[in-house]
């Protein structure tokens, strides 16, 4: 049987019969108070005192990034301060406890509840659960007015009414309901606090791709370690910096650049940065001394978005460049394109496919029937610039063309530039956009030499691997638009900065 409460529309209300329920235990007595004001300059203080039972990571030992996929217990002690700096022994509320950057799991030990902890004349003691930390990390508490209701309460932010009387009603309206299940309509205090560094190191560009299937950061700022020193700032000026940089560019695109660790030994050390546009003077074998953004999955691939970047160049004054660490691309056939988790290792990394042939029938003519032919491959049937699955004679049609090794629809072709391409039972997608010269439709059936590409992955359709040439050099088949053989990975695709070519001019 719930209990019962009064109900006038004050602040106060029901207050009397949930102290007497409760023996007025601390949630309670906490919901009976009007708001606290924050004197100017108070707030709490926060110590981390032992991480996994032990002493707190320093700078020069941090513990490794965590990936979300372990927790790891921060024990910590908190105290209310007033405006003077002294303890507030009258301070008796609770604050969200947070970390930053990560996720806060729940809070246990003596003060906690769920992911807050109470404060008891002032002080708290609590373990925070957290996951997803790294680089310097730090413990933030923050008085949000949040009372945990008691049980067999309906909490005054869930309950339709205005009690506070301020004419808004429960969460999400009411800005002093800081959750559906906070029991009081006003408004913390404003007290906030953070603890010190508590020192994990930056995730790799392998971190961040998850070592699997998706980030363990969506939606998070993070930023990559590059270097295996404490400091590459300086690595313009200092030989011994730079050649510790460990990520390069790899490839440069019309909406971002693809990136390699090549400290990265068991795969998943690629990441492509989306930055809407072309990013400003970059160019392959640049390395990176800072990148950072947003990190999310778009239909299967692991990006970061708004990225942060800054370059050192690379002495590169002839070809091939010995000064460039683009890592030789990695040849993937049947084996390694039949492994999920192979192609994810590989994902936005360089690869080679060789002896893949052009798929036969590709063209722009409809096809009758579910029936393809070499200049017959459009499903667009109803002639609107898209084949609608919703549609069932589109939707028949795309999915036989997909389902046929010879086939490659023409929409997706005009749209996104990919093509099909077959080795004996072995499908892929191919994109030779970047490869000026090079008309794949005029060469359907024809066996490419080798295709060389950053590996690009989407989860719509049959097919979701596909290997984007970067230029000509990429693509080496008998045909114009062709290169005449495979170039070393220092040499492919790089443009000479004029400033580090002597004799521009001349060549």
């Amino acid at each position: 049987m719930r209990l019962g409460r009064s109900r006038t529309g004050s602040a106060l209300a029901g207050c009397s019969v949930r102290a007497l329920a409760l023996g007025a235990v601390a949630a309670g007595a906490a919901a009976c108070t009007a708001p606290a004001q924050r004197p100017s300059d108070a707030g709490f203080r926060v110590e981390v005192t032992r991480v996994n039972g032990a002493t707190p990571p320093t700078e020069a030992a941090p513990l490794p990034a965590n990936l979300g996929k372990t927790t790891e217990l921060w024990e910590f002690t908190a105290e209310a301060y007033d405006a003077t700096g002294a303890l507030d022994p009258t301070f008796e509320g609770y604050a969200r406890v947070g970390v930053e950057p990560g996720s806060v799991l729940r809070v246990s030990g003596p003060d906690g509840v769920k992911r807050n902890v109470h404060f008891v004349a002032g002080v708290a003691h609590g373990v925070a659960e957290v996951t997803t930390v790294f680089g310097p990390a730090r413990l933030w508490l923050d008085d949000q007015g949040y009372v945990p209701v008691p049980p067999g309460f309906q909490p005054f932010c869930s309950d339709g009414l205005d009690n506070d009387g301020d004419v808004l009603v429960d969460f999400p309206t009411d800005p002093g309901c800081a959750f559906p299940d906070d029991d009081s309509e006003e408004t913390g205090s404003g007290r906030v606090g953070v603890s010190p560094r508590v020192h994990y190191e930056l995730p790799t560009l392998a971190d961040i791709q998850g070592r699997g299937s998706g980030t363990p950061y969506p939606s998070m700022s993070v930023r990559a370690k590059l270097c295996d020193l404490a400091d590459c700032s300086d690595a313009r000026h200092d030989q011994a910096q730079f050649d510790a940089l460990r990520v390069v560019v790899t490839r440069v695109t019309s909406t971002g650049f693809f990136a390699s660790d090549t400290a990265e030994t068991a795969g998943y050390g690629h990441l492509f940065a989306f930055n809407f546009n072309a990013p400003y003077n970059m160019r392959v074998c640049d390395r990176l001394t800072l990148v950072s953004g947003t990190a999310s999955e778009f239909y299967g691939m692991t990006e970061l978005s708004f990225p942060s970047f800054e370059l050192v160049y690379p002495k590169c004054s002839t070809l091939p460049c010995a000064d460039c660490i683009v890592p030789d691309p990695v040849v993937v056939d049947a084996a390694e394109i039949g492994s999920d988790v192979t192609m994810e290792q590989l994902e936005s990394g360089l690869v080679r496919v060789e002896g893949f042939a052009i798929a036969q029938n590709f063209g722009p003519k409809v096809a009758v029937n579910n029936v393809f032919a070499a200049d017959q491959s459009n499903c667009d049937l109803n002639g609107d610039g898209v084949v609608d699955f919703e549609n069932d004679a589109e939707g028949s049609c795309g999915n036989a063309c997909s389902a046929s090794p010879d086939c490659s629809e023409w929409n997706g072709y005009v749209a996104q530039g990919n093509f099909k391409a077959r080795k004996g039972g072995t499908l892929i997608l191919l994109n030779v956009d970047s490869a000026a010269g090079f008309d794949p439709l005029a060469h359907k059936g024809q066996v490419l030499t080798s295709v060389t590409g950053t590996l690009r992955n989407f989860s719509g359709g049959s097919l979701n691997w596909t290997v984007e040439a970067r230029c000509n050099d990429d693509l080496v088949c008998s045909s114009p638009g062709c290169s005449s053989a495979v170039k070393a990975a220092n040499e492919a695709c790089i443009n000479i900065r004029p400033e580090l070519d002597n004799d521009e001019g001349t060549n």
